[in-house]
């Protein structure tokens, strides 16, 4: 390898990754904002403040390429020194990675309402931030690169703790999903999906959080380590906004579904998944309705006509399957 390949050659590569993983972010915030306009504000200001919080950690991680390579490009003992940059990108990576823990805890809250493990996710969720902020002061405290091993209690809790969060979030949701017994096949499709999503989730965090500690671990003064924390806040923001738009895809295919050999039109019946909100029984039922057009016309290419008992029985036809 060259003189600067772990080193700066490792930062540029991971603000390049960090480049193309935040304008898919700028991408999925878009489809986010113009197809969900009515969610909660609270989600939408998640979201916002997501964005924010990355905008500056990209700009950031932009800024710390430009010092080492133009500014101060030659200047050795600059060379040997991590720059304000790098704790700012600590920070701002355990920011982002909190916020998305403690949506996705939010998240199972709103399922489950369960007041044991909800604390217990959120608390990991502020252990890794508090890592992440205690590892920026200590860079800043020992900021070469040969006292890099001052730092290494400070980086093993954030990642840690955020990797012990990911999993515990990623096993709450698929045991809170895999208590939805059903018969009906529509639900257990979309129960396996958003199983997988869930395990999809918290693996891909993990598993980069995991790799980041491990090369730390490994050579305390390499930069490659840097180069993959560069897009971990990145990351973490995608999995938010990826369980955000894809609920799209959920309800057309697998919530708004019809009996067997009836058409896509108006006054068949049509099946949504929603959730009971309820301490005791806290299940996920199915609700089955018949639209009906009533507005005095009569299309005879759909509805033939009835006799009266008939129309009764159609405006009646409505049943609550709770499973």
């Amino acid at each position: 390898m060259g003189q600067f390949d772990q080193s700066l050659g490792a930062l540029l590569i991971g603000s390049w990754f960090n480049a193309m993983f935040y304008m898919l972010e700028l991408q999925q915030a878009y489809t986010y904002f113009t197809t969900y306009r009515r969610d909660p504000k609270l989600i939408k200001g998640v979201v916002t403040f997501s964005l924010v919080v990355d905008t500056l950690g990209t700009a950031n991680n932009c800024a710390c390429i430009y010092l080492y390579t133009i500014t101060h490009w030659g200047d050795t003992p600059y060379l040997l020194v991590q720059n304000w940059a790098v704790p700012s990108y600590v920070i701002l990576s355990g920011i982002s990675a909190c916020t998305v823990q403690l949506f996705l805890a939010y998240r199972f809250w709103s399922l489950s309402k369960n007041v044991y493990i909800t604390p217990f996710l959120a608390l990991f969720s502020l252990a890794s931030l508090a890592g992440a902020i205690a590892n920026g002061i200590t860079v800043v405290q020992h900021s070469t690169y040969a006292e890099r091993n001052f730092n290494i209690k400070t980086v093993t809790i954030w990642l840690v703790a955020s990797a012990v969060a990911d999993i515990s979030i990623a096993c709450a949701l698929v045991w809170r999903l895999q208590r939805a017994n059903t018969t009906l096949r529509q639900t257990k499709t979309l129960i396996h999906r958003l199983t997988f999503m869930a395990i999809r989730t918290g693996s891909v965090t993990t598993t980069l959080a995991t790799i980041c500690l491990i090369l730390y671990l490994i050579n305390t003064e390499s930069n490659i380590t840097v180069g993959f924390g560069f897009c971990i806040g990145r990351v973490y923001s995608l999995t938010m906004l990826f369980n955000l738009t894809t609920r799209t895809k959920g309800r057309h295919t697998d919530l708004n579904t019809t009996e067997p050999g009836s058409s896509q039109r108006e006054g068949e019946n049509r099946y949504s998944l929603r959730d009971i909100n309820n301490t005791d029984m806290g299940v996920i039922s199915v609700h089955r309705t018949a639209i009906v057009r009533i507005d005095g016309e009569e299309d005879p290419g759909y509805y033939p006509t009835k006799t009266p008992s008939e129309s009764a029985d159609r405006v009646d036809r409505k049943n609550d399957l709770t499973v």
